[in-house]
């Protein structure tokens, strides 16, 4: 996500024309689209939605993410929002952020984003993996058992596992680097560092065996590395459009 975020917010994705820029925000807010929101402080992205365009007293509204520890939400020093809107994603700066009410219920509220930058780039999409294209996942900590997972969804930025952590070991945190993260992807082995960005709660399966799922982001990816998973990512894209699955 990263890597995401410094393409996106460069200037060479903003969108100059101001008309152009309203009507991409309104969209967004009109069409109820998942925004991301990411804070100094907070340990991983957390989800919102915009609830309101006012260009004449130019603010936003946005709806108040479950609560993260270490975020104040009252604040002056801004907040990165990422959406994704017809295909591309759309990110903006939120300054000045205050708690309202609003129609009957606690909202923040900021002021309009000065700048909305708007970035069409399919291989950063996160794609659910076809049936036999990744292997098993290792997962290798510092100082802990190596853990086996399940790749559920990759990115050029990151995946998606499920994992069954081994008993006795130290917990699965949100900010720990993991030393390795080995897989195969269509048959090419891969590997690179990786942090855990999310760790959500666990998951039942019908065999009463429970998995915890995590959000891996790639670090020091090789260049290799890094265009084995864009080309996959692409191609299993253009299968997901085109109906095969």
């Amino acid at each position: 996500m990263k890597h995401l975020l410094e393409d996106l917010f460069s200037e060479r994705h903003r969108l100059t024309a101001r008309r152009r820029a309203m009507a991409v925000l309104h969209e967004v807010c009109r069409n109820r689209e998942r925004l991301n929101l990411f804070a100094d402080g907070a340990p991983r992205e957390m989800p919102s939605i915009l609830l309101d365009v006012d260009e004449d007293a130019e603010t936003v509204v946005f709806d108040i993410p479950p609560e993260v520890e270490g975020v104040q939400w009252d604040r002056s020093d801004p907040v990165l929002a990422v959406a994704r809107y017809e295909g591309v994603f759309v990110g903006f700066e939120l300054d000045d952020i205050e708690t309202v009410p609003w129609n009957g219920t606690q909202v923040l509220r900021a002021a309009l984003p000065p700048r909305v930058y708007y970035l069409q780039r399919r291989h950063y999409f996160r794609v659910p993996v076809a049936t036999g294209d990744v292997s098993a996942v290792v997962l290798v900590r510092q100082g802990a058992a190596a853990i086996n997972g399940r790749c559920h969804d990759i990115s050029a930025g990151g995946m998606r596992v499920l994992v069954n952590p081994v008993a006795g070991d130290f917990a699965l945190r949100a900010g720990e680097r993991l030393q390795e993260l080995r897989f195969q992807l269509r048959g090419t082995a891969l590997q690179t560092a990786a942090r855990i960005q999310h760790v959500d709660q666990p998951v039942q399966l019908p065999n009463g065996r429970s998995l915890v799922p995590l959000g891996l982001e790639f670090c020091d990816k090789s260049f290799a590395f890094d265009q084995a998973v864009v080309l996959y990512v692409q191609q299993r894209d253009r299968d997901l459009l085109s109906g095969r699955t």
